[in-house]
């Protein structure tokens, strides 16, 4: 029997001087897989948004939710969620100009 399970995401964040810095987040005690996966979406998000909001972009974000029951970690149940990160290109005006 599943006992809960433990959210660790890691992330890296690339800011608008084009230095790029990394962490983690953990969130223990979760009840469920549905849970996890909510969890590593709203922390996905937010951190998007932050970074959004600061002129930068996400470069990577990754997820693991490990299943934990009474003899340790069950792989059977733990899973890694993967993101693809959309790279944006913007194009200024002088340089659509020049493509025309």
């Amino acid at each position: 029997m599943l006992i809960k399970f433990i959210l660790l995401t890691s992330f890296c964040l690339t800011y608008p001087n084009g230095e790029t810095k990394c962490g983690q987040y953990l969130r223990d005690n979760l009840t469920d897989a549905s849970e996890c996966r909510s969890m590593a979406k709203a922390i996905g998000t937010a951190q998007k948004r932050k970074i959004e909001g600061l002129g930068g972009s996400m470069a990577s974000y990754n997820v693991f939710c490990y299943a934990i029951d009474s003899k340790g970690m069950d792989i059977d149940q733990s899973f890694e969620i993967s993101y693809n990160i959309l790279w944006q290109l913007i194009v200024s005006k002088h340089a659509w100009e020049v493509c025309k």
